[in-house]
């Protein structure tokens, strides 16, 4: 009976536009439903972090704290996972909610350049993860995996996995005109010019810390194959960070927009989905604002706003087709840029918030900041720049010293207690000095990392 329904819930989809790549679901049970919210994956290889990652998802279920209903996973056949204990409804929802989710991936063209056979390869990862503990011992690999993982968020999407190192050092001689019109004044014409390539590394600003610290640190290849491991990995989850509100809200709005037409639900189920909806779409809590209504309540307001510019002639696209745009163009910094409106945000009751006094450390006093759009939508971009973690580039290597900059930007100063243990983790690759150059409270600082541990340098 299920899976008759399940079918006309794709087929429903189907027929309003959603084109998702083929999805298989399975069934589990919520333990299991728990370890590959952990992991990511169904598949992965072993580290203490998806240990405490489970407890975290186990514990908070077991007080009622927070439900994972389903799992969907960006590949090709896309594959999701259904809650054993769910009431058929329940299931019937998260299914149209997984469609969609499917239809996001295949078509957003932030997921255009994403490993599609991510489940496989993560198999493949784990064995060989597995291959190096049998060799070398879990704590010495769970250690590498550490400082993978301390520097998984910097990596360079623009760049993109699959770079060559730079090009080795070598003279090259370059014939260039000498002046200007020099053969009207019977000059030479051209004179050879010599150009030093690759004389300084990295030649230009690194922003992929893991991808530098691979394949220039004096690391054994099993160390190197690791740090790979981890970034390939990282490149997959970054897209579904990058499209977190609107992925969410496509698929709610589609859930919505599917069982709101779907024709074979009983009276009862019709008023349970009508719950179930409200409570994926409710506005959130411990100050934190739920993507799920976020981005539901944005797509809304644009399929009104364009269905009735279509019908006043102002648009020759109505709310749909908008809709169906917005899906394959924008990530969650152009979404909200583009279509949080002033209007919208007022209507939402939005505001930013912070301490009270931010100058005392002793003081938790958490008040409202502004109700000002421009503050809003600067608080809720924040978060997106840059996977969430502070922009750091790798500016030049000084007779063996690595020297580092951080950008302040939208996320402040440094953590000194991170920055303190992360440089530890790279010195350990590196295995020479390094230097980071930052602001701290609005004054240059430089944080180095020696033989002799971590210094402050005002």
């Amino acid at each position: 009976m299920f899976e008759s329904r399940l079918v006309e819930i794709e087929n429903l989809a189907l027929e309003l536009g959603l084109k998702p790549y083929p999805t298989y679901f399975e069934v589990i049970p919520l333990d299991i439903m728990h370890e590959i919210a952990a992991y990511g994956l169904p598949t992965r290889a072993q580290h203490w972090s998806y240990g405490k990652v489970y407890n975290h998802h186990k514990i908070h279920g077991e007080m009622g704290l927070s439900k994972i209903y389903e799992i969907v996973l960006n590949n090709d056949p896309c594959y999701a996972f259904l809650l054993d204990s769910n009431e058929e409804i329940e299931n019937l929802l998260v299914a149209a909610h997984v469609f969609a989710h499917s239809d996001f991936f295949r078509n957003n063209v932030w997921f255009e350049n994403s490993n599609r056979n991510m489940v496989n390869e993560a198999v493949e990862h784990a064995k060989r993860i597995d291959e190096y503990i049998d060799k070398y011992g879990l704590d010495r690999i769970e250690h590498v995996m550490d400082v993978g993982f301390a520097l998984d968020r910097h990596i360079d999407s623009h760049k993109g996995l699959n770079r060559r190192r730079y090009p080795e050092r070598q003279v090259v001689e370059k014939e260039m005109q000498a002046v200007p019109y020099a053969d009207l004044f019977g000059e030479k014409q051209f004179v050879m010019a010599t150009h030093i390539i690759g004389e300084k590394i990295p030649p230009h600003p690194e922003k992929d810390l893991l991808w530098f610290l691979a394949n220039y640190a004096p690391t054994e290849s099993w160390e190197k194959d690791i740090l790979e491991i981890i970034r390939e990995e990282s490149y997959y989850f970054f897209p579904q960070f990058e499209t977190k509100i609107l992925n969410e809200g496509w698929a709610s709005f589609w859930h919505a927009e599917v069982m709101n037409r779907y024709s074979n639900l009983t009276p009862s189920e019709t008023i349970e989905f009508a719950r179930l909806h409200s409570s994926v779409v409710q506005p959130g809590g411990s100050l934190q604002i739920n993507p799920y209504y976020l981005g539901y309540k944005i797509l809304v307001d644009i399929k009104e706003r364009w269905d009735a510019m279509y019908a006043s002639g102002e648009s020759k696209e109505d709310g749909y087709a908008k809709l169906f745009e917005v899906r394959a163009t924008e990530n969650d910094i152009s979404f909200l840029s583009n279509y949080l409106t002033p209007e919208l945000a007022v209507k939402l009751n939005l505001f930013s918030y912070g301490y009270q006094n931010e100058d005392r450390v002793d003081d938790h006093d958490i008040v409202i900041k502004s109700r000002a759009y421009d503050d809003v939508l600067r608080a809720l971009l924040a978060p997106h720049y840059n996977y969430g973690a502070p922009k750091i580039v790798i500016t030049e290597v000084r007779k063996g010293e690595l020297w580092l900059q951080h950008e302040k930007g939208s996320l402040g100063d440094l953590d000194q207690r991170y920055a303190e243990k992360t440089m530890a983790y790279v010195y350990e690759l590196w295995k020479n000095p390094l230097v980071l150059e930052t602001m701290r409270e609005d004054s240059p600082t430089r944080y180095k990392y020696n033989e002799s541990g971590f210094h402050v340098v005002a």
